[in-house]
């Protein structure tokens, strides 16, 4: 396979050259090693924040495209893995030098097939514009390789608005790629999958952002993306970790007051970048039993009435094989008989002596 990268070791990993033109410049400060893999493609938590916006929320640095890969084998063991960063000189997106054929992730995987998954964290969806065609590279490199899996998790939905002119076919382009389900899975970044992506690429992690909960904003964001991709592809997003329902005490802490707890080594949003906070859909139903109404949880959920049946029909019930749901009826018979006028006399006869009777028990 004729290799169109150059890579070289690093201290803690592999540096490698996407295109062999690439050169170190001012203009961008990733140049010439767009992919790092090992250690060496772990990453600052400022860093961090400025790309994907964790913890506070997405910053939308559309300059600023950034991957953590994981290749896995069959038995979910960890092959490799490394960062991958866009190209701010040559505009080059970074799944586009990722997936390029005959590239480093191509030549890797030939190397080391059969590869059972490759599993992707990234701060925006994947692309199809021109000059790009992210996802017409990705979709050829499946082809290629038809016994792998890829999982795509992502932190901001790219193009996908309409006031911009590639928005039909960037989502065209993702419901294209979201129909190799199950193969091929795109879900929003969340709740647990966060602390995983830190654990693993992230370096100087203060202790006490591992435990505490996600940011409202985070959360927030992450149901927006949740919503956009299962509307934009028709297919509900499986793997997203929804954060626990916090006790009422909790939900009415504002944000200020939950950054105020936060450890100052956290960065804070850098000039010339905004929070973006998407609309609160879609809503959870109405649930009462999450309202913390006395009243309402107080009452039973099902209510189950227990009947005694009379001794002799229960054990008459059991000892029949009867149809369920059917009720005992009492059978009477008629019967027609002639009746002539000598049983007339003698009915009457019968009274006048029950009478006299009467009279005597009376005196």
């Amino acid at each position: 396979m004729e290799s169109i990268f150059q890579e070289f070791s690093g201290y803690n990993g592999t540096l490698v050259k996407p295109y062999y033109w690439l050169y170190q410049n001012h203009n961008c400060v990733k140049c010439p090693y767009h992919i790092r893999t090992g250690e060496d493609g772990r990453v600052t938590y400022g860093e961090f924040y400025e790309a994907f916006g964790f913890p506070y929320g997405p910053t939308m640095p559309e300059n600023k495209q950034m991957i953590f890969y994981e290749i896995k084998a069959f038995n979910g063991s960890i092959i490799q893995k490394g960062q991958v960063t866009n190209c701010t000189l040559f505009n080059l997106h970074a799944e586009s030098m990722l997936f390029e054929n005959q590239g480093y992730l191509d030549s890797f995987i030939y190397q080391h097939n059969p590869v059972g998954y490759l599993t992707l964290y990234t701060n925006f969806t994947p692309c199809n514009e021109h000059g790009h065609c992210c996802i017409s590279k990705i979709h050829d490199f499946l082809m290629k390789y038809p016994e792998m899996r890829l999982d795509i998790y992502f932190s901001q939905l790219y193009h996908v608005a309409e006031e911009f002119p590639a928005s039909f076919w960037n989502k065209e382009a993702l419901k294209s790629l979201a129909g190799h389900w199950p193969r091929v899975t795109l879900n929003p970044l969340s709740n647990g999958v966060w602390k995983t992506v830190l654990n693993a690429f992230v370096k100087e992690v203060p202790e006490s952002t591992l435990y505490q909960p996600i940011l409202p904003a985070r959360v927030s964001a992450d149901s927006y993306n949740a919503h956009m991709i299962h509307f934009i592809t028709g297919i509900k997003p499986y793997f997203i970790d929804p954060p626990p329902v916090s006790q009422p005490q909790e939900t009415k802490r504002s944000l200020e007051n939950q950054r105020d707890k936060i450890p100052t080594v956290i960065p804070q949003p850098h000039n010339g970048f905004f929070l973006y906070y998407p609309p609160l859909f879609p809503r959870l139903p109405f649930m009462p039993g999450l309202q913390g109404s006395k009243e309402v949880s107080s009452k039973p959920i099902q209510v189950v009435r227990h009947l005694n049946m009379p001794g002799d029909m229960s054990e008459e019930l059991s000892s029949r094989n009867i149809v369920p749901n059917t009720k005992k009826i009492n059978e009477v018979l008629i019967t027609e008989q002639v009746v002539t006028e000598k049983d007339k006399e003698a009915k009457r006869e019968r009274r006048k002596r029950k009478t006299k009777s009467v009279k005597k028990s009376k005196h």
